[in-house]
């Protein structure tokens, strides 16, 4: 098969991607590049990696992180036990208690399933407009006190304001060498050459075996990663690190 599967770029975080485009080079640096004209290619990727690499080190390695990570982890902590504290309010006996979980439950839902795996910002603007509603519906104040939940409510309140003060503080403070998503543009760009010219000389070449084993080996690769996401995506992969987020315009592609 001389054709390469598309990678689902526009949900990979960023080290995801950087791993990706890392692994990419491991494959093709396996063949002599200057006997298949791959060279010039190869470098470039490999060239823009590197940049890549030095500016997500330097967003990684910012002071703050290590406590935003705490507090996404408490925050996280607090979304999920209100979440599987309402679904054990439902098999109450007590015909008031099923109804104020339920209620609560509903609207919890409304807002997504799964809060805690979304982006940090995304994750801050939804427990936002949640905590939003509970504290100004009365039948959703009314079903929290029933239920005995304010504290945990007001914990994840103030969580949530804590991680977005310093989160706005880490994007006021951070060195930025250089933007991400412009790197990932560049290696992006790169990866795009490489894989082209790989498919156009596996289709014109008078030996064609080199080049479909590189394919192979990239289909392979990127079935492998596509598959991680989707597992991460629709919550049943045990990876809770948002810190590293997805900063393409486009989410899916």
């Amino acid at each position: 098969m001389n054709t390469i599967t598309t990678a689902n770029f526009g949900s990979y975080r960023n080290g995801e991607y950087l791993q990706f485009m890392k692994n990419v080079i491991d494959i093709y640096k396996k063949y002599d590049t200057t006997a298949l004209n791959l060279t010039a290619r190869v470098q470039t990727l490999d060239e823009s990696t590197i940049t890549m690499n030095e500016v997500f080190m330097a967003a990684m390695g910012h002071e703050l992180t290590p406590e935003l990570q705490r507090l996404d982890t408490r925050r996280d902590q607090a979304l999920i036990g209100i979440r599987l504290y309402l679904e054990c309010m439902t098999y109450k006996e007590q015909e008031d208690i099923i109804k104020a979980a339920k209620l609560l439950q509903a609207n919890y839902f409304s807002h997504g399933n799964r809060i805690e795996k979304l982006s940090y910002q995304q994750e801050t603007a939804v427990a936002d407009a949640l905590l939003d509603d509970w504290a100004t519906t009365p039948s959703l104040v009314e079903a929290q006190n029933l239920l005995n939940i304010t504290d945990w409510v007001s914990t994840l309140k103030d969580l949530n304001t804590e991680f977005n003060a310093q989160y706005i503080t880490r994007a006021q403070t951070a060195l930025k060498p250089g933007q991400i998503d412009e790197k990932r543009s560049l290696m992006r760009q790169a990866y795009e050459d490489l894989v082209l010219d790989t498919v156009s000389y596996s289709r014109i070449a008078a030996d064609k075996t080199l080049y479909l084993e590189i394919i192979d080996g990239l289909n392979g690769l990127i079935g492998d990663y596509n598959q991680s996401v989707t597992l991460r995506l629709s919550g049943r992969s045990t990876d809770t690190d948002k810190g590293d987020e997805p900063m393409e315009n486009t989410n899916q592609e």
